[in-house]
């Protein structure tokens, strides 16, 4: 069996005017601009930093959205995001385990 045959030149300039013409007459949506990941995550830190402390409740949030962020790669694909919300839960278990680690010498820090 023969593999996929790439395109030339001359249909990804024709696969672009499409593209450009089916935007100007709004079929398609227009192109999203890229994340500018710096100031995402900098409007995170913020937001949360500033969150309502007198909620007790916060670390069930935060399991919840990173259980969340996972199964989204149930439905197909993994996404980076989900790998991100698995790491940040390997991370937590290996700083539990680092307390745990520090009691049992008797120490604190």
């Amino acid at each position: 069996m023969a593999g996929k045959k790439k395109m030339t030149n001359r249909e990804k300039r024709a696969r672009a005017e499409a593209k450009r013409r089916l935007q100007e007459k709004g079929i398609l949506p227009p192109d999203k601009p890229r994340l500018n990941r710096k100031k995402f995550i900098s409007e995170a830190k913020t937001e949360w930093n500033e969150r309502d402390t007198a909620c007790r409740i916060w670390d069930v949030y935060l399991t919840h959205a990173a259980t969340f962020m996972m199964h989204h790669g149930d439905i197909g694909k993994i996404s980076p995001e989900a790998v991100g919300a698995a790491k940040v839960l390997k991370i937590a278990m290996r700083l539990r385990e680092f307390d745990l680690e520090l009691k049992k010498a008797g120490r604190d820090k």
